[in-house]
């Protein structure tokens, strides 16, 4: 179960649990957990990444990814 951030311009990649990708960043958390709606979270560091310069893969989306 992982995260990957990759950025597009220095090539480096970033790997954490849950990302939520809102329309201008990506939020990527160090932690995942369960919410009180049966969903999942992040937890943890917190890193912020502008969307338009990162590409965001996930072994498992529908659990680690959030759109918002």
């Amino acid at each position: 179960m992982t995260v990957r951030i990759m950025d597009k311009k220095s090539g480096n990649e970033t790997v954490g649990k849950y990302a939520l990708v809102k329309s201008s960043e990506v939020s990527l958390y160090t932690g995942i957990m369960s919410d009180r709606k049966g969903g999942w979270r992040g937890c943890g560091k917190r890193i912020v990444f502008p969307a338009s310069d990162v590409t965001v893969t996930a072994d498992d989306p529908a659990k680690e990814l959030k759109q918002s």
